[in-house]
């Protein structure tokens, strides 16, 4: 499957306000999310990333507009919690896992929706949660307690979660912010395989951009609550985008090895070569009267 296929989630001409604002968080929003490819949401802070998240998974209502699955006539705002779960699965940033419970035991929340509170797990249940734990590299873990995790463990745990739930859409919102680079390369093939060997729709709001770049199908870079480019990482991740998007230089060549654009920031930032040139000349001047100083005393 790709990118192409069928449809997961799409935003109808969905704006978002926050209580006590007077503007839009997003702005008119009109996308599909497919199944078969993974979509980022990438744009400097503030453009909506995660509001757009929140939206698409019913967490916000909108003031306009509505956030639909495929195969729902209802809004995802207004389906049950327990609907909503088997539709579609959630990571979000900076998200946190119950205390007092093993890592099987908090990644088996994920299949409430299909046992409830107050029954026993199934055999189904528990052959989930086992595979979703040996996707994410726990399943020597699944009994070890998850204050004994480090950050990077627990933000496996949280996906195996929503990999539990066995939803063919996965919203995600910085997944990999506090893995180390081996795992958030290996985060990323799963979600590859995910979407491109089972057909899931995948959503991942993301800031670092050379994971987008090298991970994403199809990139939506927004821009004040609003969709400022759309398409293939090669298409969008140019300087000519970037720099103004993010409105700082911008330097993007190939990469030597795989060929997806490489995102080099602009060190220099957006000072003159005559204002570095004065921040080097009074930083030495600086010194220079700290040694006369320490020298006379």
């Amino acid at each position: 499957m790709n990118s192409s296929s069928v449809v997961g989630l799409r935003l109808e001409d969905l704006s978002v306000r926050y209580p006590q604002s007077s503007e839009n968080a997003l702005d008119r929003i009109t996308l599909e999310i497919r199944g078969g490819g993974i979509t980022a949401l990438a744009g400097p802070n503030g453009c909506g990333k995660t509001t757009l998240l929140r939206a698409a998974s019913g967490v916000m209502a909108p003031v306009s507009g509505r956030a639909v699955c495929a195969g729902q006539d209802r809004p995802i705002h207004r389906l049950p919690p327990e609907r909503r779960a088997r539709l579609l699965a959630v990571v979000p940033q900076m998200a946190g896992l119950p205390s007092g419970f093993t890592v099987e035991e908090a990644v088996m929340m994920g299949r409430i929706s299909f046992h409830g509170w107050f029954r026993s797990e199934s055999a189904a249940d528990r052959e989930a949660v086992s595979r979703a734990i040996a996707a994410v590299g726990l399943d020597g873990l699944a009994h070890t307690s998850v204050e004994k995790l480090s950050g990077g463990m627990q933000q496996r745990a949280l996906i195996a979660r929503a990999l539990a739930q066995e939803a063919s859409i996965l919203l995600m919102d910085e997944p990999t912010a506090h893995l180390d680079v081996r795992y958030q390369l290996d985060t990323f093939e799963l979600l590859r395989s995910f979407a491109h060997g089972h057909g899931f729709a995948v959503a991942v709001a993301m800031h670092d951009l050379n994971l987008v770049s090298r991970f994403a199908d199809r990139v939506i870079l927004l821009a004040r609550g609003r969709v400022a480019h759309d398409g293939p990482p090669r298409a969008v991740m140019t300087a000519g985008i970037l720099s103004p998007l993010f409105d700082h230089p911008m330097h993007v060549i190939p990469h030597p090895l795989h060929g997806y654009p490489l995102i080099l920031s602009d060190g220099g930032g957006r000072n003159s070569k005559a204002e570095v040139r004065g921040a080097v000349r009074r930083r030495a001047g600086a010194a220079e009267d700290f040694r006369r100083i320490k020298g006379s005393g």
